[in-house]
């Protein structure tokens, strides 16, 4: 019986989040699925390209647990230009990772014991949230307030002590989409000072970032540099999620105990596809970002007005390509799983319910739209959802 409990606690850690069974339910009806992050658009065709050319010239076999040594350069050049990230040395504090839920795999596996605190942000990634249960970090969540997604500072600072290990910060944030400011990265800095305390940043939406407003990385600040760890990836800007292509850059103390974690885990992130993104990282010119981010705007833009034309409430992302809208002038007591299932049934059109990133979703009426499928996609879903009309609870 005991060994039974235990088969019980260990498939409950690794359950799955409300998105998948969204996905299935979407299949099942041949609906579209603006749920699951699945970037839809199409790959650059000059890394389709390089992949097939580096498998061809025999970039096959294991790489460097750190990755191979043409990305891990290509990185360190891009986050000094980009990112204003210097001094980089790509052999000691820059790894190639499985994505970048790899990358958050490894930080915990190398940072993380049993009571360790960590304190994040809500509405939360649910993939953050579940790995750190994974390792038996004490979680303290910090609400991000409606409708900017701005942070209490104080609160922050009340959540902060010496047992706290790292804050963990997602910007251009998923769901909220949400862009740290420099003004509240250095509150955050600010707060953690006293403490051995670190930040760990998610930045994988990094050239998605809306009306003029720029991406910092925490590791960019003087006060940040030592003691980040900043996680990112092409899954997002290349359209590759499949890939699995993730970075992660941390000061060489950790970065040594990560890459033995990764060493053990999955040895290496596939070769010639980190050779093909080397190569794009290398040789975009930098209006290829501004163009992505353009691209995400329009679409963003075209999404809200349309949700505001059927009845529902967005709000204005900042960045990343998701969208949160409220659905409660439509359905004022729904929870949002429902209304997600109901409207699933009358539209074909699917989105993830708030209750994926918050621990109370009666507190939170509002879905989560993705925005990174084809323009007609994206008019269709809104075509089939302009069928939505008010219901009540039951």
């Amino acid at each position: 019986m005991e060994h039974g409990n235990l088969l019980t606690r260990q498939a409950r850690s690794f359950q799955s989040p409300a998105l998948r069974q969204i996905t299935l339910e979407v299949q099942k009806v041949g609906g579209i699925n603006l749920g699951q992050g699945v970037c839809q658009l199409p790959v650059p065709e000059y890394v389709l390209e390089q992949a097939s050319r580096a498998a061809h010239e025999g970039v096959n076999r294991y790489t460097n647990p750190r990755g191979l040594s043409s990305l891990r350069e290509a990185l360190a050049y891009k986050l000094e230009h980009h990112n204003g990230i210097c001094g980089l040395d790509p052999e000691t504090e820059v790894l190639v990772t499985c994505g970048a839920t790899g990358a958050f795999e490894a930080v915990c596996a190398t940072l993380l014991e049993p009571g360790n605190e960590v304190v994040v942000f809500e509405p939360t990634y649910p993939y953050h949230v579940q790995c750190l249960k994974r390792y038996g970090a004490k979680i303290h969540t910090i609400a991000l307030r409606e409708p900017d997604w701005s942070f209490d500072v104080n609160a922050l600072a009340e959540a902060v002590s010496e047992k706290t290990k790292f804050v963990l910060v997602n910007t251009p944030g998923n769901p909220s989409g949400k862009v740290f400011s420099e003004e509240e990265l250095r509150a955050l800095a600010g707060v953690i000072e006293p403490y051995e305390t670190l930040v760990v940043t998610d930045e994988i939406y990094e050239y998605m970032v809306f009306d003029g407003r720029r991406h910092v990385s925490p590791a960019s600040l003087a006060e940040l540099r030592d003691r980040t760890v900043t996680m990112g990836g092409y899954s997002k800007t290349f359209s590759i999620t499949g890939w699995r292509i993730g970075y992660a850059v941390a000061p060489a103390a950790i970065a040594e105990p990560m890459a033995a974690v990764m060493d053990a885990i999955y040895v290496c992130a596939p070769a010639p596809l980190q050779e093909a993104v080397a190569r794009g990282v290398r040789n975009f010119p930098d209006r290829f970002y501004s163009d992505l981010s353009d691209k995400y705007q329009g679409k963003r833009d075209r999404f809200v007005a349309g949700l505001r034309e059927v009845g529902m409430d967005p709000y204005v992302p900042e960045g990343a390509y998701y969208l949160l809208s409220r659905y409660d002038q439509l359905a004022p007591g729904v929870d949002s799983t429902t209304f997600v299932s109901r409207m699933i049934a009358s539209t074909g059109v699917g989105a993830v319910p708030s209750s994926d990133f918050v621990r109370d979703p009666s507190r939170a009426p509002w879905i989560r739209f993705c925005l990174a499928l084809e323009d007609d996609v994206l008019e269709d879903a809104l075509s089939r959802l302009s069928k939505l009309s008010p219901v009540k609870a039951v």
